[in-house]
Order: C-alpha cells, then structure tokens, then sequence
C-alpha cells in the first residue's frame, strides 16, 4: 500500500513525452514497450517525482501548482500512484 510517506523514483526504463499544450503525455516502458498515456494531472504528478521524494511531498508541491485544488486531491493523486507503480512504471520504497 502507498501512503504519504513512501519514498518515489521513477523507474529507469520509463520515457515521458509531452503531447500537445493541454493533451497531457505519454510514458513508454523502454523494456515493454508498452506506451500509457496521462492526462494533464497525471503529466504533472509525473514531473514532480524525484528520487526519493515522498507522496506527501508530491501532493504538496501539486498542490501549490494548482489554483483550486479539489478536496480529493491526495486521493486522486494516490490513485494515479497506485496505477502508474502496478504498471511498472514508478519504484516504490514504503
């Protein structure tokens, strides 16, 4: 399970690509081959990983970025989390 306080890296054979201004990106698995698209949030959540960042301090630093944030902020970001790391895609330290 991935709390606030999990340690995240991005998986080394993952490749992110902008698409168009507002049409999110696309991660490539370089060892499947497998492309996923995100969404614009899902595109930013991928940016403000770092090695060894913690989900609480991505959800933060989301937070500032956006004007409104929803109140189901950190649920949806854990959810994006959670689908990116069963794909393979994100490393997860708890």
């Amino acid at each position: 399970m991935i709390g606030p306080e999990s340690k995240l890296r991005r998986n080394p054979d993952v490749v992110s690509r902008d698409l168009a201004e507002g049409e999110g990106g696309v991660l490539l698995h370089m060892v499947s081959g497998q492309y996923h698209g995100v969404n614009p949030v899902g595109l930013a959540i991928w940016k403000l990983i770092e090695d060894g960042c913690t989900v609480g301090s991505v959800i933060d630093r989301l937070r500032d970025r956006v004007e409104e944030p929803p109140a189901n902020l950190d649920d949806d970001v854990l959810r994006f989390l959670t689908s990116v790391h069963e794909r393979d895609l994100l490393v997860v330290e708890r």
